[in-house]
């Protein structure tokens, strides 16, 4: 597979590129931020910094791969009082009350508080696996209805806002803790090379990897991706896991909603669904703070 050493030797440039003596990692335990630990461990002294509330999926994955990783892995585990205090602190830095974006925001933000009391100030992060690897769940649904070119379309838009939609507020959540965030899928000459990569390198229907069923058919999302972890070392456990989105698996969402509820925000909102209350409650603590 010339291809799969091909995205090796970019990926390992574009890491290479990014690293000093000394990086943290914004640690999900996902495919996509464990391949980057473990790619920079071959050039930097790694610390992982995973962030997840009490219980949640992710940390059972973490706690897993410390014992095992070439890299360093510290917690930052977060009881539901810690969630509501980091609610504040979070829309000072990025005053947009959505719940993803809070939601995300925790970890990143937490993350790179706990690397700056480190003495760090590189963080590294997974972001752009899914909008260059066909990652999100949306794209198969579009792929089953739609087509292939649907998707094609769809992922080249994520790709052209991904700093506007994600990673504007990721680097704000970092610099509010004096930390530079560095994206190794985005470098030039890796990206370029997956944009222009087969579709069916992406997302491939049927294979030896674990799939989605959608529509009765079976798909392996970010299928170069998961092949590229594999052969620079990343655990099989983690390279199949069924991974959700990081305010899901880290279990920050969960603990907004709960405090929502907690305050009473469903009584005030009627009937309206979860992400409505949710929202009235950031938006009282963003009108709390001007």
């Amino acid at each position: 597979m010339d291809w799969l050493i091909e995205l090796e030797r970019l990926f390992t440039a574009s890491i290479e590129a990014v690293c000093g003596p000394r990086v943290g990692v914004v640690f999900s335990s996902g495919v996509d931020s464990t391949l980057v630990a473990y790619a920079a461990s071959k050039f930097s002294e790694v610390t992982a910094y995973h962030v997840g509330v009490v219980g949640a999926e992710d940390t059972k994955f973490a706690r897993r791969l410390a014992g095992e990783a070439p890299f360093k892995v510290k917690y930052v585990e977060m009881a539901l009082r810690d969630v509501e205090e980091a609610v504040p602190k979070i829309l000072a830095v990025w005053p947009k009350p959505n719940p993803v974006d809070v939601g995300v925001g925790i970890p990143m933000y937490m993350a790179s508080k706990a690397a700056a009391d480190d003495g760090l100030n590189v963080m590294l992060c997974g972001q752009g696996g899914d909008e260059l690897f066909g990652g999100y769940w949306r794209y198969l649904d579009s792929l089953v209805k739609k087509g292939e070119g649907s998707v094609v379309d769809w992922m080249e838009k994520d790709w052209g806002s991904a700093y506007a939609d994600n990673l504007d507020r990721d680097i704000a959540m970092n610099k509010a803790n004096g930390c530079e965030l560095r994206f190794p899928y985005l470098g030039g000459d890796f990206s370029d090379y997956v944009r222009k990569m087969p579709f069916d390198l992406k997302i491939r229907e049927g294979g030896d990897l674990v799939c989605d069923e959608i529509g009765g058919r079976r798909f392996v999302r970010k299928y170069a991706l998961k092949k590229l972890a594999s052969r620079m070392g990343v655990p099989e456990y983690v390279v199949n896991r069924v991974k959700k989105a990081a305010q899901y698996g880290s279990g920050t969402n969960k603990a907004l909603e709960k405090i929502a509820r907690e305050k009473g925000y469903p009584a005030k909102a009627g009937d309206v669904g979860r992400k409505d209350y949710l929202k009235m409650y950031l938006e009282d603590v963003l009108s709390r703070q001007n």
